[in-house]
């Protein structure tokens, strides 16, 4: 509205008549070329440009609150003045930290949900944090063993017991023994212990995968643990229930354990609960390799050596 008041700059013209008309409009005080003389478009325009300089420039209508505050002071301190006397306006632009903090300015009181949300992470109270695709892969899980021919019945049977600790004295060290095996049944006083593992085995062939889930018991000492929970929870069978976690590949492997197999961790258990008697006995604890060796070839490489032999 102010702008609108101010005169208009004078034109400099795109040809020698535009420029001649609009030099013909200046106040006579700033038409300096004497009469007689040649009007050059250069002169004319000097001459014009004199006079703009003159016109009072029209205050900026855009850029920040304080910018325009003060353009506005220029032609109306007062209302500039009333202005002063209200609040800045909070932040709409910046980093999130920055508009929070704008946001608190005038209303401490606010929480935000990054802060519930960081609040809940730091005070789990013993609870494990999972992401939505956890979750859903957890549930995915569940659904296989559930739908599973055998795994269904034992982990829903009725008379089923879930992660129940036994106790005992172990008779030939007197070392105390727990353990809490993930499932039994009682049927028909046959006592059956089941635990649950999950696996990968994205990259194993069909044909090598027995083998593999033989390795993985033999490796992670399960069939040990499983001749602990046979003998200190009386159990009669013993059964692993192996579940894929594989994305989108949850197939189910029950695996019963043979009885040599039970003899087989019981014997290793029985020699483990004897070195870790020894140990209490006479505060020595041996590195588990204490003499250097030489390293041979396995069954296996033994034969792969023999075959590129031949080929070479």
């Amino acid at each position: 509205e102010y702008n609108a008041t101010l005169p208009s700059q004078m034109p400099l013209g795109a040809s020698v008549d535009e420029t001649y008309a609009s030099y013909e409009q200046l106040p006579e005080e700033f038409q300096r070329i004497e009469n007689g003389t040649k009007h050059t478009a250069t002169a004319m325009k000097a001459c014009i440009k004199e006079y703009n300089v003159t016109l009072p420039a029209p205050v900026k209508t855009s850029g920040s609150r304080d910018a325009l505050l003060e353009q506005l002071a220029i032609i109306n301190p007062d209302l500039v003045a009333q202005e002063a006397q209200k609040s800045s306006p909070l932040k709409v632009s910046g980093t999130k930290a920055d508009l929070i903090q704008a946001v608190k300015s005038v209303n401490p009181a606010v929480v935000f949900a990054d802060e519930l949300l960081d609040a809940w992470r730091e005070n789990t109270e013993g609870k494990v944090l999972v992401t939505r695709q956890q979750l859903s892969t957890a549930l995915n899980i569940q659904k296989a063993l559930l739908e599973h021919p055998t795994a269904g019945k034992l982990l829903t049977h009725p008379s089923r017991a879930v992660e129940v600790s036994y106790f005992g004295i172990d008779e030939e060290t007197g070392l105390e023994v727990r353990v809490r095996p993930d499932l039994e049944l009682d049927m028909g006083g046959l006592r059956i212990g089941a635990d649950l593992k999950t696996i990968s085995m994205w990259n194993i062939k069909q044909e090598g995968l027995r083998a593999k889930l033989h390795r993985e018991i033999i490796d992670r000492d399960y069939h040990l643990s499983a001749a602990m929970y046979c003998e200190t929870a009386a159990l009669d069978q013993f059964f692993w229930i192996f579940v894929n976690k594989d994305e989108n590949y949850h197939w189910v492997a029950i695996i019963e354990a043979s009885t040599e197999l039970l003899e087989l961790g019981m014997l290793e258990y029985r020699k483990t609960m004897r070195e870790i008697a020894n140990g209490f006995d006479t505060g020595e604890w041996s590195a588990p390799i204490t003499e250097d060796y030489t390293d041979e070839l396995n069954d296996f490489d033994v034969r792969r050596l023999e075959a590129l032999r031949v080929q070479a």
